[in-house]
């Protein structure tokens, strides 16, 4: 992934950013050796803190990959007895995070469901006070209409990669760089969201609902 922010500005976040411990760590670590896209340790204490800061009790997440984001997300609700929904397409990759979850001790705060977002949004029972978005990203749109009716006012919605190594910004944009950039509109437009781009990583759009 290219830099959205100068490269030197970059370094000095990740120098500031607190020592992980052992079993973070090691996810980081075979993220980079096998290129699984984790959200890393800048975004992943940027949930936390916007969970801790929310108080949110009930948190869905839509990708779940190897439980990284996960573990941030449920970590950061345990205090006040909150619990995470996230959902991944992947059984195998599932399982693995479901193992990671399980070894942070966390299983009785998680549940993991394996499908298709669009196919599992709907069944969903209850309302949510938060949403972390980090599926596929033609699939925003329509994931976040699914999962709006799912959310409670003032929810929070955190999507990740909005700015694309920073292709977003650039001219003659592939498909899915049109995808994300409209999606981006979509939540600047949006009657019933209230929506800013933070330039961390690789992009995080951060929307509350009215």
């Amino acid at each position: 992934m290219s830099h959205i922010t100068h490269p030197d500005v970059e370094r000095y976040l990740y120098e500031l950013v607190l020592p992980r411990d052992p079993l973070l760590a090691r996810l980081e670590q075979e993220a980079q050796e096998r290129d699984i896209p984790i959200v890393g340790p800048l975004a992943g204490r940027f949930l936390y803190l916007l969970v801790r800061l929310s108080r949110a009790k009930r948190i869905l997440e839509i990708g779940t990959a190897i439980g990284y984001s996960t573990i941030w997300l449920a970590r950061a609700c345990a205090p006040v007895g909150g619990r995470v929904v996230t959902m991944e397409l992947n059984p195998q990759i599932a399982q693995e995070a479901q193992r990671n979850i399980a070894e942070a001790g966390l299983k009785r705060r998680v549940k993991v469901l394996v499908g298709d977002g669009m196919d599992l949004l709907p069944r969903l029972r209850g309302k949510f006070d938060f949403l972390f978005l980090d599926a596929e990203k033609h699939q925003y749109k329509t994931l976040l209409n699914l999962a709006l009716p799912k959310l409670k006012r003032g929810a929070l919605i955190v999507t990740d990669n909005v700015l694309w190594s920073g292709r977003v910004a650039q001219p003659n944009p592939d498909e899915t760089t049109r995808a994300i950039q409209e999606f981006n509109e979509y939540l600047r437009t949006h009657p019933a969201l209230e929506t800013v781009i933070v330039p961390l990583r690789d992009g995080l759009a951060l929307s509350r609902t009215r």
